[in-house]
């Protein structure tokens, strides 16, 4: 019995022992898992996209903002006092010169222009029996059959009757004015606006009455004030180009200019500078420039915001887009890879924008990897993954 007791627990001493040394193994192998799981391990480089300066004609602009105005706008007003009879338009529509607006009440002219009418007549039967006394009076005195005093009356009394004429004559011609201002008619083309009096009222008392307003968009007209600097720039550019550095008018008229609305990116109206102001204004130190558009399909209304640029003139340059430059204190700078991916921080000179792109004038050459995307990753000294740009990294 004390034999298999014995057997039985140095049995039990050995599993245990082979238990514990299954288990220090395994404590050792985790531990030296989890040692070379916690080795660091560095990240990847960042990619990016990078694209070379794109060489080609840029044109230089003179930018300004202003706002479109109209050809010609009228007021329409009644210019007699009566009551608006009729309206002979729908608000909105096109009328031309001439065409009939409004009709206001007429009666009591009619009747002012008989009675006008009537003292003519009787001024004419006036004058002619003060005429015939006055040649009757004057043979008389010739031949000494009257007295010279005669005469000279009966003259007087023909000269007040010719002038009572002209009065009654120019009475009449008043009255009939105003029997034609009863007629209210378009005063120019163009699109006219609602009625501003419903018929039935009394206009033209007192003042003449709003009636309406025209307004001639075709063609329409943008007027800027431009810079002193930028005067004499354009006059020093003719000047190197061999011509007059003060253009007469139609030579200004010649130059184009385009016109941009506040919800495009592109400038589609083509049109030109109509005038030209002949004196800077000192307190403002501008020069006031208009510029007239056809707008014959009348897209530009009166009073929209408009974006205007004239073209001044046209080189080959290198350009990179606007978003693939940085700004600090001291300027502009691009990022820019060497031949080992590393980020460069190169310092630029920039030129013009031209659409979403922005001319370098120094600091680039054509062979520059310059990153487009991703500049944000990008620190100077850091390698980075590089990636083509598809596309041309320019486009306007």
């Amino acid at each position: 019995m004390k034999s298999d007791q014995n057997i039985r627990g140095r049995s039990a001493v050995a599993r245990i022992g082979a238990g514990v040394l299954i288990g220090v193994l395994a404590v050792s192998f985790g531990c030296k898992k989890k040692n070379e799981a916690n080795v660091y391990a560095p990240p990847p480089p960042p990619e990016v996209v990078v694209a070379n300066p794109v060489e080609r004609e840029v044109i230089a602009y003179l930018n300004y903002t202003g706002t479109i105005e109209a050809a010609e706008s009228v007021d329409v007003r009644a210019r007699v006092q009566g009551f608006l009879e009729k309206q002979h338009f729908q608000a909105g529509q096109r009328v031309k010169k001439g065409d009939l607006l409004f009709a206001i009440d007429k009666r009591q002219y009619e009747a002012a222009v008989e009675k006008a009418q009537a003292a003519v007549r009787a001024q004419e039967a006036a004058l002619e029996g003060a005429e015939n006394d006055a040649r009757l009076a004057r043979e008389l005195a010739d031949q000494r059959a009257g007295p010279e005093i005669d005469a000279v009356i009966k003259a007087a009394k023909r000269d007040v009757a010719k002038a009572d004429l002209s009065q009654a004559k120019a009475a009449l011609t008043d009255a009939t004015l105003n029997l034609d201002y009863c007629t209210v008619t378009a005063p120019i083309d163009g699109r006219i606006t609602s009625a501003k009096v419903d018929v039935g009222n009394l206009v033209g008392r007192g003042e003449p009455t709003l009636l309406a307003t025209i307004v001639q968009a075709v063609p329409a007209y943008v007027s800027v004030d431009v810079s002193e600097s930028d005067v004499l720039g354009v006059r020093a550019m003719e000047a190197k180009a061999g011509k007059p550095e003060r253009p007469e008018p139609e030579q200004a008229k010649q130059r184009t200019c385009e016109l941009g609305l506040s919800n495009e990116a592109a400038y589609r109206f083509q049109g030109r500078v109509d005038y030209v102001a002949p004196e800077l204004n000192a307190q403002t130190g501008t020069l006031r420039v208009r510029t007239r558009f056809e707008n014959a399909d009348e897209l530009l209304l009166p009073g929209l915001f408009a974006r205007l640029r004239f073209p001044m003139s046209t080189r080959r340059s290198l350009v990179v887009p606007e978003a693939a430059l940085l700004s600090d204190q001291q300027g502009r700078l691009a990022m820019v890879l060497n031949e080992k991916d590393e980020v460069e921080a190169r310092r630029v000179k920039i030129g013009v924008l031209d659409g979403s792109d922005r001319v370098v004038e120094e600091g680039l050459t054509a062979s520059d990897r310059v990153i487009v995307l991703g500049v944000l990753k990008a620190r100077p000294g850091s390698k980075v993954t590089p990636k083509m740009q598809q596309a041309p990294a320019a486009g306007r």
